[in-house]
């Protein structure tokens, strides 16, 4: 077999047979792996590491490939303090902590704090409730929701302010992935993703209705190595809330159920990681 069928063959990912976690990890009482409306989460490819942002907690907690809780992060005091962290993002030996106290933090993958990038503002380097955020591993610049001042904002690989974009579409940025081809951005107000080129100029934008988007309440969003990506959406009113899985045309591929999904990511070779921020704030892995 060759090397492009054998990559082939562990990236295809039947999600259908994903219809209940093989691990889940209920959070209660007061012991360390506690969690308290978690938000987002990703997972150290190198490692299997998983790095859920404990919102309410103040923290970042990390949990092995099993589910295992290994230790928790986040200053008390000071400028590597935590307020509410929401999105994460990890690139080689650092994690970029966006929160809701309007700055991202930068910590090391072991805990320690090495500096704090931002304020609350509309300027450069000014934040209105960051959410998602991704490296571009080809050259370290990241890509920061920027939520309520309606944009993304690049930073460099030194975290200094490049450039700006989507102030003309975005409404309330929720997520940002990155692709070969495209940026991806999950927007909450329009219901819908941008599709930007590398030139920062919209291609398309996906809509939520018919038969294909379909969205109530996004939280988060992954893309996995085929291009498939992967939603978790609210739905309140009906109870009915999923993780809905969409090929790269946007076509609905499957749903699985699952409460008060928040976070999602899915590793490279398929593994689904999802936080639920409501009941029993729970880590599920698929």
């Amino acid at each position: 077999m060759s090397t492009a069928n054998a990559l082939e063959r562990i990236f295809s990912v039947d999600y259908k047979n994903k219809i209940q976690p093989i691990v889940s990890v209920c959070m209660s009482g007061k012991r360390l792996e506690n969690l308290n409306r978690p938000q987002g989460v990703t997972i150290d490819n190198s490692t299997g590491d998983i790095y859920v942002a404990d919102c309410f907690n103040n923290c970042v907690k990390v949990f092995d490939c099993n589910g295992q809780i290994m230790f928790k992060f986040g200053d008390e005091e000071g400028e590597g303090k935590m307020n509410g962290p929401i999105g994460l993002a990890i690139y080689r030996d650092r994690i970029l902590i966006s929160q809701s106290s309007s700055c991202i933090l930068n910590y090391h993958l072991n805990g320690e704090f090495v500096s704090r990038i931002g304020k609350l503002g509309q300027g450069e380097l000014e934040f209105q409730y960051p959410r998602g955020l991704t490296f571009d591993e080809s050259n370290g610049e990241v890509y920061i929701c920027d939520s309520n001042n309606n944009r993304i904002q690049i930073l460099s690989k030194e975290l200094t302010y490049k450039t700006q974009f989507g102030q003309d579409y975005l409404k309330s940025p929720l997520d940002v992935k990155l692709t070969k081809e495209f940026i991806y951005i999950l927007d909450e107000s329009n219901l819908c993703f941008h599709l930007y080129n590398y030139n920062l100029i919209l291609h398309k934008s996906i809509f939520s209705r018919g038969r294909g988007l379909q969205l109530i309440y996004p939280k988060f969003f992954d893309i996995d190595n085929s291009n498939n990506i992967l939603i978790t959406d609210y739905n309140y009113t009906f109870s009915s809330d999923y993780i809905s899985i969409f090929n790269t045309q946007f076509d609905l591929i499957h749903k699985i159920f699952i409460c008060y999904p928040s976070g999602i990511t899915v590793d490279n070779r398929g593994k689904v990681i999802v936080v639920c921020d409501g009941g029993e704030h729970c880590l599920n892995i698929f």
